[in-house]
Order: C-alpha cells, then structure tokens, then sequence
C-alpha cells in the first residue's frame, strides 16, 4: 500500500492528469530508525536540522509533488485543523504514546523500550510529577491508555513484527494511583487477549496485526489495530473483567491510515481516532471523528481531517468538547502535548 501514491503519480503524469506542475527533487531520502515506530520518510537535510525544527504541512507541500496527487485521490476530505501547542513534554516522556486525565491532570506512559511506568504531568504538562509502577507489569510495548471512573487500562498491545500472540491490559485502580507517591508502586490486574481471526506472520511493518488504540465504550473496551498493507483498521470489544479472552473482529473500517490512538466521549457518543499516513516523501496527520450508533461506529456519518503541524500523533484524549494529543520525538519536532479545537 505504501508504493500507491508513486504509482498513481506516474499513471496521473502519463495521462496528462495531474494539474499540478511537477518540481525536480534532487535531495536524497532516507529511512530515519528501522528500529522503532519512528518509520518517517523525509528529505536528508531535515534529519540534518535536528529535533527541534517543526515541519509545516504546506512547506512539505511544495517540496513533494505528490501530496497534489494524493489530494485528487481523496478529493472529499475536509480542511486541515491545527494542533494548538500547550507544551514541549519532559524528556522522560519523549515517547508519549497514551493519555488519560484525572482530577484535571494528565496521565501518560513510553513506549517499547522503556520502564513500566505511569507519569503524572503538571497541569502545564512540561513537569512530571509522580512515577509510579504497576506491580507485575511490564512494558514490552505499551502503546495505549483508557480510563473509566474506577479503574486506568494500559494496553501492552504493540506488534511492529507482527508475530506477537499474546496482548496484554493491565488494570490499576485510580483509587490506589491517588494514593500513591512518587517513585510508588500501585497493585494491577492483568488481562490476555488474542486476536483469534489473525494468523502471527514475522514481517515487520508489513502486515495487519499491529495494535495501538484502546478506548472504553460503556462496559467494553475497543481495540483498534494499525493496518500496515491495507490502511484499514479492524474493531475488537473486550470483557473488562474476563482474564483471558481469545477475540475475533467486530467491524472492519476505511481508515486510510495508520491509526495510533482512540478515545470515546460518552456525553456526545462520538469516537476520536488519530493516525498518520506515510506518503512517498513525506507523512501526514489526521483524525476520524465518528458517531457510534447503537454500540457500533457509524462510519457512514463519519469525517476525515488532517491535522497541521505533522508527526508521529500517537494518543487522544477528549477534554470539555475538544481534543487533547501527545506527539512523539522524531524529526519532525519535539515530543508534544497539543489541543485541537473542534469545528
């Protein structure tokens, strides 16, 4: 699926399709990791210029004809939205990948790599207040969090192989996270999931089976996954309370897209979604927002938006009628929380 856009511009160019005049790249390309989700196409000189330059999305533009191409491919999506800044995040939190409020703070975690720790932010969100670790949890690539009003969910649902079996959603009360210090531990339940309907296949970044999207819709909790070849993104509900459960797809949706977070609001029974796209010589952010209709997402009624600065949006979070979300470190900028204000 990542090589349609160079074939739909050499189709489009040969038959005189393409509107847009096409500009001469000379500046090479490169891979940025192949060891981390960070898996961003982008021009040389912009890995040159360090963490800290914020790439616009219409600078992008003019040095990649194929974004023109691309937009007559999806001629019916809605204007941009922008990502109001709030803070850089603390380094200790430069791979922010999940969010969840309590009490008007923010909650978050890292990714693959990293320690099993919960950290509460400041309500500025550039200062970590507390660490905590949930006791006989580990991180072997936590990606997601949900909350209701009793219990915080951590999704160790990671799968950039794509060979993974076995998921995991540690449960960690918020009674005993409000009671807990800095440095703490705190008691977590686990549950183990299994895609039952997929077959595990060791390809990284090529296949359907990655996680990185849970959110609770009433007594369920949704995973969504992040198609690497289809850019689709499949549904599982999972029993809250069920120790192990082997799950087959609920719904199957259009998400054009890798999608890397979700979180439903129960007041306006709307789904945010968030994800990236990865072009020929760029990537591209956007969010769904999605009714859910007698407990199942409406995609019919569903709109599209990119959103403006790019990079890796890894989490959501609905707050007071609009949209909290945390960026990773990568070279398109600095590790970020950001607001978008709703239409």
């Amino acid at each position: 699926m990542q090589g349609m856009p160079l074939v739909l511009a050499c189709l489009l160019l040969l038959s005189g399709c393409a509107e847009a005049p096409v500009k001469a790249i000379s500046t090479p390309v490169i891979l940025i990791s192949d060891q981390s989700d960070s898996d961003i196409w982008l021009p040389e000189t912009e890995k040159e210029a360090g963490f800290d330059k914020e790439l616009d999305e219409e600078t992008i533009v003019e040095t990649d004809p194929f974004i023109a191409i691309e937009r007559q491919v999806y001629p019916d999506l809605p204007d941009r939205l922008r990502v109001e800044r709030i803070a850089n995040l603390p380094d200790e939190v430069n791979e922010s990948s999940g969010l969840a409020m309590r009490k008007g703070r923010l909650w978050t975690h890292n990714d693959s790599g990293h320690d099993a720790i919960l950290y509460e932010l400041s309500e500025s969100g550039d200062k970590v207040l507390r660490r905590v670790h949930p006791l006989n949890s580990v991180n072997e690539d936590w990606e997601a969090l949900a909350q209701d009003d009793q219990t915080l969910y951590i999704a160790d649902c990671g799968n950039n192989l794509g060979d993974r079996i076995w998921m995991q959603i540690y449960k960690v009360a918020w009674q005993d996270l409000d009671q807990s210090r800095d440095q703490g531990v705190v008691p977590s339940e686990r549950l183990s999931v299994r895609l039952a309907d997929t077959r595990p296949e060791r390809n990284r970044h090529a296949h359907n089976n990655d996680c990185e999207a849970l959110t609770v819709v009433g007594d369920e909790l949704w995973l969504f996954t992040k198609n690497w070849q289809d850019h689709n993104t499949r549904l599982y509900r999972i029993n809250k309370e069920a120790p192990v459960q082997q799950l087959v797809t609920s719904g199957e949706f259009p998400a054009r897209g890798l999608i890397t977070g979700a979180d439903f609001d129960p007041a306006s029974q709307r789904l945010a979604l968030i994800g990236y796209r990865l072009g020929f010589m760029n990537v591209s952010a956007f969010i769904w927002i999605v009714p859910v209709v007698d407990n199942a997402p409406d995609w019919d009624q569903a709109s599209y938006h990119s959103i403006n600065p790019v990079g890796q949006w890894e989490a959501i979070l609905w707050h007071e009628g609009n949209l909290l979300v945390s960026r990773e470190s990568s070279v398109l900028g600095r590790a970020q929380l950001g607001r978008i204000v709703l239409p």
